[in-house]
C-alpha cells in the first residue's frame, strides 16, 4: 500500500484506466469477443468465486491477526500465474471453437440458400406456375376425363445431406429451415397421392380439389423459402440480433388468399 501510495494517484488511475481498456477490447471488440466473455465469466463463477471465498477470504482475515509467511504469499501468485495460463489457454480453444462453428454455419447457410433459391424458382417461378395451375384446374373443370401427370420433384438433396449436421444452425435460422423443408415433404408426399391409382379413380370435382391443395401447398412454400432466404441474409448481415428481429415479423408465413393457389407473385 506504500509502495502504491509513493507513485501517486494520478499514474495510478492512468494505470487503471490502461487496463480498464485492455479488458473492455478483450470482451467486447473483435471476433473473439463472446467467446471470450463466456470462458472468463464461467472462470470467475466455476473458479474464483469460490477460491477466493473458501481460501482467499480466510487468509485476509488471518493475515489481520498474524503475520502470514512470504512463502505463501509466493505461492498464492505462482497459484494465481498458473490460473491466468489456464484462463489463457482455454479462451484461446473457445475462441477457435467459435470460428469452426462459425464457418461451419456460414457454409451450410450459403448451400442451403442455393438450394431454397432453386427450390423456388422450380416451385412457382416467376409467376408462370400461377398461370400453367390455372390452365390445368380449367382443363380438368372442362374435360371430366382429364388426369393430370404431376411428376415427382426432389428439393431437398442438399438439406438431407447435411441433416446430421443442423446443430451448427443458429436458432434463429433452424426454425424457417426445418418449417420451409416441412413443407417440401408434404409436396412430395402429396405428389406421390396424386400419381396412385386411388387419386385415378377419384370422381373429377375430388381431384380438382386435390389439384387446389397442391398448387396452394407449392404456393405457401414459395413463400415460405422467401422467409428463410431473407433470414439468411439477415443472419449473415447482423448475426443473432438481427435475424431474431426479422423472424418476429416472419413468424407465421404470410401467404396471399386471393386464389386457390394463393394468386401472389413475391
Amino acid at each position: 500500500m506504500d509502495g502504491l501510495l509513493r507513485i501517486g494517484f494520478g499514474p495510478l488511475l492512468v494505470l487503471i484506466a490502461v487496463l480498464a481498456g485492455v479488458l473492455y477490447a478483450a470482451l467486447y471488440l473483435g471476433r473473439g469477443a463472446g467467446p471470450s466473455r463466456r470462458v472468463i465469466l464461467s472462470f470467475l463463477i466455476r473458479v474464483f468465486l469460490p477460491i477466493a471465498i473458501l481460501l482467499g477470504l480466510p487468509l485476509v482475515l488471518l493475515g489481520q491477526v498474524v503475520a502470514l509467511e512470504e512463502r505463501l504469499w509466493q505461492a498464492l501468485i505462482a497459484g494465481l500465474v498458473i490460473a491466468t495460463g489456464w484462463l489463457a489457454t482455454a479462451i484461446f480453444a473457445e475462441i477457435e471453437r467459435a470460428a469452426r462453428k462459425a464457418e461451419r454455419t456460414r457454409d451450410f447457410h450459403k448451400a442451403l440458400y442455393a438450394e431454397v433459391l432453386n427450390t423456388r424458382e422450380a416451385l412457382w417461378g416467376k409467376g408462370q406456375a400461377e398461370d400453367q395451375g390455372q390452365a390445368l384446374l380449367e382443363r380438368m373443370e372442362h374435360d371430366p376425363t382429364f388426369t393430370p401427370f404431376i411428376p415427382r420433384e426432389q428439393h431437398d438433396r442438399v438439406f438431407t445431406a447435411q441433416l446430421e449436421h443442423i446443430d451448427v444452425l443458429p436458432r434463429q435460422t433452424i426454425d424457417v429451415v426445418v418449417a420451409f423443408y416441412s413443407q417440401v415433404a408434404a409436396i412430395a408426399a402429396l405428389v406421390e397421392d396424386m400419381r396412385g391409382e386411388r387419386f385415378q379413380q377419384l370422381d373429377q370435382p375430388r381431384r380438382i380439389a386435390m389439384v387446389e391443395d397442391y398448387l396452394e401447398l407449392r404456393h405457401r412454400t414459395f413463400v415460405m423459402g422467401r422467409n428463410l432466404l431473407l433470414t439468411i441474409n439477415a443472419y449473415a448481415e447482423g448475426g443473432a440480433a438481427k435475424a431474431e428481429a426479422l423472424s418476429k415479423q416472419i413468424n407465421n408465413p404470410v401467404v396471399d388468399r386471393t386464389g386457390p393457389a394463393g394468386r401472389g407473385r413475391d
